[in-house]
């Protein structure tokens, strides 16, 4: 056996050296203490050179392969517990770590801290990779430094900007970094694949194909959610969708908050003023444009705060005008009619009729009389004294009258089947200005009445009590 021809070779030397080193002790001891004390020297000498190839260490292997060498196996037993233990694995995973006894004299031991490295890297299966970090807790791995940086210029370039705006400043709202460190080999991500999941903090999935009919109201209501979460899960999207487009599902709740600073400059018009003036040679009842008013224009510049693609805050930082809005001049008649009403109206119909419509919002319009429902043919009657100021077809009335009462007050009456009055014609309260009909925008039967005063309608209903 090589290990025994080792030993011997090595006594043969120690013999030697004992006959060199107890010579000069033989000149000065005699008889049998000299040979008593080379003895005693021979046996030192002996255990000293035999004891390193007697000493035994282990082989520790992983799965068959052998990663280092040990003189404590209980101590290496142990640091593979606890390396299994934080990990939360099974005990049986110990099973894969053997141990084999080698001379110590062969080989080269491991150093404890060496060895339980060695021992996580093949029972962990870990790797060295870059983990970033977002304030100083670990949240995703990437295969290199190169790869780090690709993922944090990702992220700030994951939101673009709204059209026509400039990125001034781009940044994280917490604390990202990216260090070297060992992590399982599973868990390293490529870049793209790094980006999404710290934007959505989640690896689920659910996505919906658009199917023709689909609104992100009714996206949203059969998925439990509301419009604003559909919209925070797919950034920029469109009211327009489009079918067999997919949408994502899940909410995101990012791990990192894109903070970016952009600057658009847009064009605004400025609404024109408008400027009432007095004109006496105008009735009460009217008024005219003198002066069109014109829109102006500006160049505005907005500063624009986002967080992950989200506008917080809009502030303007220049303003510059282009053209001057032209001031609308308008004009208001202060002159009284000769025909003075009493201010007292009676019921405009000279029998019956029921409200079919009140005065107010009707819809998405706004009802600025009231509408009688009647017989065609039944007479209408003016509600006071005046003046026909207007008899004819004025658009959606039908065939309309007007009347002026004097104190910046008129009576309007429409949809008449027949009128019995003409322009400048005066009337005394009660008389019949006309019949009642169906024309213009109507969908039977009926007149509509307004009254107005200084050429703002009023509810004719708080102007007298109809029985």
């Amino acid at each position: 056996m090589p290990g025994k021809v080792k030993i011997r070779a090595a006594l043969v030397e120690i013999l030697r050296k004992v006959r060199r080193e107890t010579a000069p002790v033989g000149a000065l001891l005699t008889g049998r203490r000299r040979w008593a004390a080379g003895l005693a020297l021979l046996l030192v000498l002996a255990l000293a050179g035999i004891l390193p190839y007697t000493q035994k260490a282990w082989a520790v292997s992983v799965d068959g392969e052998i990663i280092g060498w040990t003189e404590d196996k209980e101590a290496t037993a142990a640091a593979v517990r606890e390396i299994l233990r934080r990990d939360g694995a099974a005990e049986e995973a110990a099973g894969r770590v053997s141990y084999t006894p080698v001379p110590r004299y062969s080989v080269e031991l491991t150093p404890p801290e060496a060895m339980k490295e060695k021992l996580a890297r093949s029972l962990l299966s870990l790797t060295e990779a870059w983990a970033i970090t977002v304030n100083g807790k670990v949240r995703v791995a990437v295969a290199s430094e190169e790869d780090a940086r690709a993922v944090v210029a990702g992220l700030k370039a994951a939101f673009p900007p709204e059209d026509g705006a400039a990125v001034k400043e781009v940044g994280f709202k917490e604390t990202v970094a990216f260090t070297p460190e060992l992590v399982k080999a599973d868990q390293v991500r490529s870049v793209r694949a790094a980006v999404e999941y710290l934007l959505r903090g989640t690896d689920e999935t659910r996505i919906y194909e658009v199917k023709e009919g689909d609104s992100l109201w009714s996206i949203a209501r059969a998925h439990n959610l509301r419009v604003a979460d559909l919209k925070r899960a797919n950034p920029g999207i469109s009211e327009k969708l489009q079918i067999g487009q997919k949408l994502n599902l899940v909410v995101p709740k990012p791990f990192v908050t894109v903070v970016s600073r952009e600057e658009k400059t847009v064009t605004e018009t400025v609404p024109f003023p408008v400027k009432t003036v007095k004109d006496d040679s105008l009735y009460t009842y009217e008024r005219k444009i003198r002066t069109p008013g014109q829109p102006g224009s500006r160049k505005v510049t907005y500063s624009l705060i986002r967080e992950n693609g989200q506008v917080l805050a809009r502030q303007v930082v220049g303003s510059v005008v282009e053209k001057e809005p032209v001031t609308q001049v308008v004009a208001v008649g202060t002159r009284q009619p000769a025909v003075v009403g009493t201010g007292r109206y009676i019921w405009p119909l000279s029998r019956g009729g029921v409200i079919t419509s009140r005065y107010g919002a009707r819809g998405r319009e706004f009802h600025g009389g009231i509408d009688i429902a009647a017989p065609t043919g039944t007479p209408v009657r003016a509600a006071d004294d005046g003046r026909v100021i207007f008899a004819g077809w004025r658009g959606g009335y039908g065939k309309c009258v007007i009347l002026e009462h004097g104190n910046g007050s008129a009576t309007l009456y429409g949809h008449l089947s027949q009128i019995m009055v003409k322009e400048g014609q005066k009337v005394a309260k009660g008389r019949t200005i006309g019949l009642v009909g169906s024309t213009g925008k109507s969908t039977g039967p009926h007149l509509h009445f307004e009254i107005m005063q200084g050429g703002v309608k009023r509810n004719p209903l708080k102007y007298f009590s109809h029985k």
